[in-house]
């Protein structure tokens, strides 16, 4: 087995892959940029003091490619600064993964209402103590303004827009040096690099630090003045030409796995006449060539899917080409067809990767950003999105009377029912305002004039804990076959808007979002435009499907007797007895307080700590459809 195989095979046992899911005015829509981010991972916790040196050591290496979406690691970084790491607001970087100062702090919040300081990233301790002024010692790194929603405002005296670097001189830890700064020029730019020498005497101390800083609009609403570090290098025996790195690294994310839809219901999938043609031919990535030279550096690379958590790896085979030394951006594209998915009916998450096989040591600190990874759930909805909004789309402000409408087409490969609709609210701008869903027969490549069922629905001031996704249930599960469309609208709001979650790392087939006004239906394409190509948008909206189960009907007293929880009463940790599909809680009053998230579907724990003390119902969806209630009292 060759070094790059044996490596393959260490990733593929022991890595845990990380899944790595990344405008301009549109036409008669209204996008925006994401007041709050909700979908923001909790920021992990600082590592305790024991687990880390008392200081670090050179070299000083971190592209971000090491962890899931969510703050910088604790073991480079100082803990709190706002800063996100992620792979869906920045555009063509070096490698996958980058730090984002984008202004909202650890929870995904606005830090205030004014043009001034925002993010801060900040290194733990660094001992230069042992360094002389001829050992060269040099920090580089990548920078970008702007991200995948906008350009960063200009910066003037009464709008500072900037990003800057500090040294820690040795006067003590107030002793912060400025050593660079970037204003806006209101413009989007792509990544580029920068050297600085820490050659200084009063840099060559034990508790030497660097930290970047940004400013601009602290409520992140009117504009996004975001900027991005990545690769960032700190070491000796370098010099201010010392602008390249021997290290091949992935970097755009990889697309669905679907051809249309970024998740389906599994028994759609499997209902299609050719399953395999409801995949990619074809998946990909790009990669960077950040090394020397001069000669180009050979790389190989292969494909995989997964259906997790442990079944078999599918491989592809291995292709690839020569990379000229300084490339940026160059697609790497793998054949699919043979990654086939069993067609079994129980619902599936799958992961399918990229694996650059470059010849890095597996000790290398790059060899994480040779692999890329994304998941596609099989389970009972539709999506053309992946989760993770990174603007806001309203329709557009309006003054004549009647309802606008925004709707998403999907095509069946069986007669179905439509049993709810799950939309993305931004809160708290969306709270309070009454919207209609509709579901709609195909009539010529339309929507139906008139829906075959609708649904009102209050959005509401807050979802529960763990929830992003509000879900709207028809009075009973609506038919649909070949083509049907799903979708929301609403009255006039005078200066207000109701926005929902925009996906813009992904988009539906052209044609298959539509619009409606003055009771006309027309294609409602965006018009964005950006740094690398991002896609055009997805409006987060997913139908919920029922593979024409009557998930209405309850189960007999025989079924229902073989489920229990316990404890009961709980303080809010409850274990299931028997195996379920999906679980909710309603209150005394019949209204669901709780919808299980899609990554906790049938565990055996429900997390309910979040709801006050009181007498509640769980209410279980069993996999053939029916449901068990059981009553459940929670302690406070």
């Amino acid at each position: 087995m060759t070094r790059s195989l044996r490596l393959l095979s260490a990733l593929l046992l022991g890595a845990g892959l990380l899944p790595l899911t990344v405008p301009t005015t549109a036409r008669a829509q209204v996008p925006g940029a994401l007041p709050a981010d909700p979908s923001r991972s909790p920021a992990p916790g600082s590592a305790p003091a024991a687990a880390r040196p008392a200081a670090l050591s050179l070299p000083f290496f971190d592209d971000f490619s090491t962890q899931p979406e969510g703050a910088p690691s604790p073991q480079r970084w100082e803990a709190g600064g706002g800063v996100l790491v992620n792979n869906r607001f920045v555009l063509a970087p070096p490698s996958r993964g980058a730090a984002t100062f984008d202004g909202l702090n650890a929870k995904g919040l606005p830090r205030g209402s004014f043009f001034s300081d925002t993010d801060t990233l900040t290194s733990l301790p660094i001992d230069l103590s042992g360094l002389k002024t001829s050992d060269n010692a040099y920090l580089s790194f990548f920078w970008q303004a702007g991200n995948i929603v906008s350009a960063p405002t200009t910066a003037s005296s009464s709008r500072p827009v900037f990003i800057q670097l500090e040294f820690l001189g040795n006067g003590g830890p107030d002793d912060w040096q400025l050593i660079w700064t970037q204003r806006s020029q209101g413009r989007r730019t792509g990544f580029q690099q920068l050297l600085f020498p820490v050659t200084d005497p009063r840099f060559l101390h034990a508790d030497f630090r660097f930290r970047f800083h940004t400013s601009g609009n602290q409520s992140n609403v009117d504009n996004d003045d975001a900027w991005s570090i990545d690769y960032v290098r700190l070491d000796r025996n370098r010099s201010a030409t010392d602008s390249t790195n021997r290290d091949i690294a992935t970097s755009r994310p990889l697309g669905s796995l679907l051809k249309r839809y970024t998740s389906m219901p599994v028994w759609q999938y499997n209902a299609s006449a050719n399953p395999s043609a409801e995949l990619n031919d074809v998946i990909s990535t790009t990669v960077n060539n950040l090394g020397p030279g001069p000669a180009s550096t050979p790389v190989d690379w292969l494909g995989t899917l997964q259906v997790l958590p442990g079944g078999p790896v599918a491989t592809t085979a291995k292709t690839g080409k020569p990379l000229d030394p300084g490339s940026r951006q160059t697609p790497v594209v793998v054949d699919a067809r043979p990654l086939a998915i069993p067609l079994t009916p129980e619902e599936k998450v799958l992961r399918h990767s990229i694996y650059l096989l470059t010849g890095e040591a597996a000790t290398a600190p790059t060899v994480r950003n040779d692999t890329i990874s994304r998941l596609t759930e099989l389970r009972n909805y539709y999506a053309y999105d992946d989760g993770t909004p990174e603007a806001t789309l309203s329709i557009e402000r309006f003054s004549t009377t009647g309802l606008r409408y925004r709707a998403h087409r999907y095509d069946l490969n069986k007669p179905d029912q439509v049993r709810s609709l799950r939309l993305y609210p931004i809160l708290p701008a969306a709270a309070g305002r009454v919207i209609t869903v509709n579901v709609w027969d195909d009539q010529g490549g339309k929507p139906a004039a008139q829906p075959k069922a609708t649904q009102s629905f209050t959005i509401p001031a807050a979802l529960p804990a763990g929830q992003k996704f509000m879900e709207i249930f028809f009075a009973a599960p609506v038919p649909v076959s070949g083509a049907f469309y799903v979708g929301y609208g609403h009255g006039q709001y005078g200066n207000s808007v109701v926005p929902f979650g925009l996906d813009l790392n992904n988009a539906p087939p052209e044609g298959y979002f539509l619009k409606n006004t003055f009771g006309v239906w027309e294609n409602a394409s965006f018009d964005f435009s950006s740094v690398g190509g991002a896609p055009a948008g997805a409006v987060m909206m997913r139908p919920v499907m029922t593979n024409n189960v009557a998930v209405s009907a309850t189960a007999d007293a025989q079924t229902a007797a073989a489920y229990s929880l316990y404890p009961n009463p709980s303080r809010g940790l409850v274990q299931v007895q028997g195996s379920y599909r999906q679980a909710a809680v309603l209150d005394a009053l019949g209204r669901t307080v709780w919808t299980q998230p899609a990554a906790e579907l049938g565990q055996p724990e429900l997390n309910l700590q979040h709801l006050p003390g009181g007498v509640y119902v769980v209410q279980l969806t069993l996999p053939s459809g029916l449901l068990v209630n059981k009553r459940l009292v929670l302690a406070r």
